[in-house]
């Protein structure tokens, strides 16, 4: 066998690995944020201070007048449709998505006063806030 075939097979194997690799990146990393069925995950931060929980979930391109917040004990689900959808090209150019709302579930943290929770809009930056009490 020669070099240049020697080295045509590694070069097959090393493509092939990094498939797999991608493939597995996107299903365990990139999986969860976002799937085929059209729903994007919003980006969510939460900031914990002495007496209260602020949370902001980021919603660009989001149709505020369609927001749907439900909060049920310590669950909090939130989805709202896009103002037009938006199509989204995958890093690794497997594929290909199109998407149309927003959706997540989350928990609060156990010492949240949920039924205390004041909702704000910012309806220019398209940003959500929600403000919890905590318990002392």
């Amino acid at each position: 066998m020669s070099f240049e075939e020697i080295f045509d097979r590694i070069r097959r194997e090393i493509r092939r690995i990094w498939r797999e690799i991608e493939e597995e990146l996107e299903d365990e990393l990139l999986g969860p944020m976002w799937d085929t069925s059209g729903r994007l995950e919003p980006l969510i931060s939460m900031d914990r201070r002495p007496d209260r929980y602020t949370i902001l979930i980021d919603l660009p391109y989001a149709d505020l007048n369609s927001l749907s917040i439900e909060i049920k004990g310590r669950r909090v689900k939130i989805e709202c449709k896009l103002a037009s959808r938006i199509r989204f090209e995958r890093w690794s150019a497997f594929r290909e998505t199109t998407f149309d709302r927003y959706y997540t579930e989350f928990m609060l943290p156990e010492d949240a006063e949920a039924s205390r929770a004041v909702i704000e809009k910012d309806v220019v930056r398209k940003i959500l806030k929600i403000i919890v009490p905590r318990r002392y």
